[in-house]
C-alpha cells in the first residue's frame, strides 16, 4: 500500500474565504484508517466545510494546519463523527490539501 501517493479531485467550494478548485488527498490515512474511510467519504467531509471559516489548529514550519470534526450520516443512517485535517496550497490558496482523516468516538463542541 502506497501511503505517499496523492489523489487530486476537482471540486468548487469556499473555505475560510478561499475559493477552492481542487482537493488533494494524501493517502496517508490508509495506513491506519483505510478499512473505515476512503477518498469518496473524505470528499463528502470536505464538502461539509463549504462556506465555513476555521481558525488554524497548529503551525509547523510556517505551514498552518486546520482541523474540523464533521458529523456524517452513513449508509446505515447512523451519524458518525470524523476528524479532517487540511492545509491550503497554491499561490492563491485555491487547493485544499487533506493531510489526514479518521473516525472519532466523541464529538468536539462545534462539530459541523
Amino acid at each position: 500500500m502506497n501511503t505517499t501517493k496523492i489523489n487530486d479531485y476537482d471540486l468548487e467550494l469556499t473555505v475560510n474565504g478561499h475559493q477552492i478548485f481542487k482537493v488533494r488527498i494524501s493517502q496517508y490515512y490508509k495506513s491506519k484508517h483505510g478499512k473505515l474511510i476512503d477518498d469518496s467519504l473524505i470528499m463528502e467531509l470536505v464538502m461539509a466545510l463549504d462556506g465555513e471559516a476555521f481558525d488554524s489548529d497548529s503551525i509547523t514550519r510556517g505551514i498552518e494546519y486546520f482541523a474540523a470534526d464533521v458529523v456524517h450520516e452513513g449508509r446505515d443512517k447512523r451519524k458518525k463523527v470524523y476528524r479532517i485535517i487540511w492545509i491550503f496550497e497554491g499561490k492563491t490558496f485555491h487547493v485544499l490539501g487533506v493531510i489526514n482523516a479518521y473516525r472519532r468516538k466523541t464529538r468536539k463542541k462545534g462539530a459541523l
